[in-house]
């Protein structure tokens, strides 16, 4: 499983400097969760994005398709949202972020 993240963590770099090709990395003592979107990550609109949600404590990996979700401009978080309704929230600096 640790071959497979740094495999994927090593490929990062390439998908980021690609047109139009952004990855965000999210992990804590649990979860590593990649977003691969085919916009700008400021786009809140961006209807092209597909995550990797690898749990580090079964070893099993979950990906599909996720959809933005924003939390309005008084609040500085731009969410995520994953199969099954799951949710995940980044604290942004503002909404042009």
């Amino acid at each position: 499983m640790k071959l497979i993240i740094i495999l994927l963590l090593a490929l990062f770099p390439l998908c980021s400097s690609a047109s139009n090709h952004y990855a965000l990395v999210f992990e804590n003592n649990t979860i590593l969760l990649v977003l691969n979107l085919k916009c700008s990550p400021c786009d809140l609109n961006c209807a092209n994005i597909q995550y990797q949600l690898f749990n580090k404590e079964t070893e099993s990996v979950i990906s599909g398709a996720a959809k933005p979700v924003t939390t309005g401009i008084e609040n500085n978080f731009r969410g995520y949202m994953m199969r099954n309704n799951n949710t995940f929230y980044t604290l942004i600096e503002s909404d042009n972020e």
